[in-house]
């Protein structure tokens, strides 16, 4: 309540047209990821009396940074719709769009700025990993030949950069140890990885369900995602049907031959293995036991839109993050 009281604060200004299109975004509403974990972070790393305004200032940041990101995203992408609403592009066009992604994205820096030297650093070095890994998408697009290691590259840049900086956020403005806030990073950034593939998974197979997109947009554009990418592996004239204007028919086959060769649960199983290794880092003697359930709770309610496809994902009663020597036995298994 208190972020979502600081992001209307911060994008209403004196100019009204401005005010309408930045709001536009915030007012869309959303998971809120990751002002949760900037949240969540600072709990982990000194407790529920340590989520000052220092904190929500971070969390107001982080998210407005995401939403520049979304204003932009929807432009390159010709989106028509964010979080089952018209876009802002689709609203007062492309001009507006960018313009309106760059004054939330100046509304970002305001409050970042107010933190500190290094998070503002921080915050500076996490822009640029997430359009480092939006042009090294873009450059891939319609090239069945992508490997995995660059769409794993991709994903950390674009999606899961900014989930890391959440975390460190969290326990940075809190003044808790490097050391706790570099574990909380390293949680931040495989949860990141996670949540995006488990997206990517949703793109195809989402018809359904209220994504708040339409199903296909990866195919649309010509990103081929992991799912697609491990199912050429064994079907490579799949490629025939991975075509610009590709339509509703032909992404509903590519699902159907995608899951008829595994490769959707293939993917699952290394968003689970990642999820894995995120809950490993929340092992650090430093973190208190509130905050680590907290984000344990967040990793797995990444899964739930799974459950909705149809997709069984368990993991095992015991969930207590274990230390580097002993990996946290959470006994994943996609049926």
């Amino acid at each position: 309540m208190r972020v979502e009281s600081r992001l209307r604060a911060v994008a209403t200004t004196p100019n009204a047209r401005l005010t309408e299109l930045t709001l536009h975004g915030i007012e869309a509403g959303g998971k809120r990821l990751r002002p949760a974990l900037v949240i969540c972070s600072a709990v982990a790393a000194g407790g529920r009396d340590a989520v000052s305004e220092r904190v929500i200032d971070a969390a107001t940041a982080v998210e407005l940074l995401h939403l520049a990101s979304l204003y932009h995203d929807d432009v390159l992408d010709s989106a028509a719709l964010r979080r089952g609403r018209p876009s802002a592009n689709a609203l007062w066009g492309n001009h507006a769009a960018v313009l309106g992604g760059d004054v939330l994205l100046a509304h970002a820096y305001r409050v970042a700025a107010e933190l500190g030297a290094a998070e503002l650093r921080r915050f500076a070095h996490t822009l640029a990993a997430l359009c480092s890994g939006q042009i090294a998408e873009c450059a891939t697009r319609f090239d069945a030949s992508r490997e995995v290691a660059k769409y794993d590259e991709s994903i950390r840049g674009k999606t899961a950069a900014l989930l890391a900086t959440s975390c460190w956020l969290g326990a940075s403005t809190i003044g808790a140890t490097s050391a706790a806030a570099d574990a909380l990073s390293g949680f931040g950034m495989e949860l990141g990885v996670t949540f995006q593939i488990v997206d990517d998974v949703l793109d195809l197979y989402g018809h359904g369900l209220q994504i708040g997109k339409p199903a296909g947009s990866d195919l649309r554009a010509g990103v081929f995602t992991l799912p697609v990418l491990m199912a050429l592996q064994h079907e490579p004239c799949l490629v025939d049907l991975l075509v610009d204007g590709i339509d509703e028919d032909g992404i509903a086959e590519v699902a159907e031959r995608v899951r008829a060769v595994g490769a959707d649960q293939r993917a699952l199983a290394v968003a689970l293995d990642h999820l894995q290794i995120a809950f490993s880092h929340l092992g650090d003697p430093a973190l208190l036991p509130e905050g680590v359930a907290m984000l344990l709770a967040i990793g797995e309610l990444v899964l739930g839109p799974l459950e909705r496809l149809g997709l069984s994902v368990r993991t095992c009663p015991d969930r207590q993050p274990a230390h580097d020597e002993s990996r946290p036995r959470h006994e994943a298994q996609v049926a």
